[in-house]
């Protein structure tokens, strides 16, 4: 929205660097290199692809790092300032939910605990410390928030006003003949697309094809990609960082439940627990969450199996586009014990 990004304050544009490709931008970008960081909302040295190379950048000397955090990640490790931030407790906040039409305006409960701010509160220190003096960057998150409010939208019109006032996660109720509009022709989902090299769906094969096994990356039960490794009581419940393969596939490779294996590819190798399980199909393998190397039975974690490459269109990642092998490990690596799911 343009009331918040403010574009208009953009004295020039500046070039943007697509987060999936952070470790060819932090180690092979020039005119001019990358010389600064700052991480907020974000894990990415485990998050994001390549991890080998995301570290490599981030161990850079010449590399100036700032993370805005709660919590000592991986990435918080290689900073040269950490900023202590505030929880969803100790700020005023806006959401709206994944998958509905829901709405929400949360208060602090408590103040931010000793000198932790906001994200909102850092960048209007830091604009302000930059010479930007425009009034915007002198409000408060409750008046930004009354703002954006006060701006009229069909959106919200017949929304429980009352309740959404008290904090309360309110739906939006949409007009019946709602519909949305696509940037098509036809203004629809358009299945059937001739302006495409693939006018239909269909199944293509994977760049890099020599390994066996296709690599799923699923979420976990127990965390939100790397948010919440920090728990031990959830990483008690998850027992260990497993690797699910089909009884066929483990039975060939002469492996079985509970053994240490390593999964690898041309980009690294990642240590597991195996997991056997017909819930996975033949030739296929997953790894669930994003584990702090800290906790992993090995030196990396899922992502230091998956490409940079981006989408063939939307320059997306392709989390689900990596082969991996995987060959038993020598040394014994322990599960985690604690009240099963």
């Amino acid at each position: 929205m343009k009331e918040v990004l403010r574009k208009d304050f953009m004295a020039q544009k500046t070039r943007i660097i697509n987060m999936n490709r952070l470790g060819w931008a932090l180690n092979e970008l020039c005119e001019p290199p990358v010389g600064s960081l700052y991480v907020y909302h974000s894990n990415p040295g485990a998050v994001t692809p390549d991890q080998n190379q995301v570290l490599r950048g981030l161990a850079r000397e010449d590399l100036f790092t700032v993370v805005h955090e709660r919590f000592l990640t991986d990435t918080a490790r290689y900073a040269d300032i950490l900023l202590p931030s505030t929880s969803s407790l100790e700020h005023s906040d806006l959401y709206r939910s994944y998958g509905t039409y829901c709405i929400q305006q949360a208060k602090a409960v408590i103040p931010p605990v000793g000198e932790s701010k906001s994200n909102w509160e850092v960048f209007s220190l830091l604009a302000r410390a930059m010479g930007l003096s425009e009034p915007f960057f002198n409000q408060t998150a409750d008046d930004l928030i009354s703002h954006l409010l006060s701006i009229p939208s069909s959106v919200r019109e017949g929304m429980d006003q009352e309740a959404f006032a008290t904090g309360k996660a309110v739906e939006i109720p949409l007009p019946p003949d709602a519909r949305t509009l696509y940037r098509t022709p036809s203004e629809k989902i358009e299945i059937l697309n001739p302006r495409e090299p693939h006018p239909l769906p269909c199944y293509l094969p994977p760049y890099e094809d020599d390994h066996p096994y296709r690599l799923m990356t699923g979420p976990s039960l127990f965390a939100l990609n790397s948010s919440f490794r920090e728990r031990d009581d959830l990483r008690r419940r998850e027992k260990a960082m497993f690797l699910q393969m089909n009884p066929v596939d483990a039975k060939a490779k002469g492996m079985k439940e509970g053994d240490p294996v390593i999964a690898f590819n041309r980009l690294g190798e990642v240590s597991f627990v195996l997991r056997v399980t017909p819930n996975v199909p033949p030739r296929v393998v997953v790894a669930e969450g994003v584990w702090w190397l800290e906790h992993c039975p090995g030196a990396r974690s899922v992502n230091a199996l998956t490409s940079q490459r981006l989408t063939d269109q939307g320059a997306g990642s392709t989390f689900y586009d990596n082969k991996v092998d995987v060959r038993l490990e020598k040394v014994q690596i322990t599960v985690l014990s604690g009240a099963a799911a």
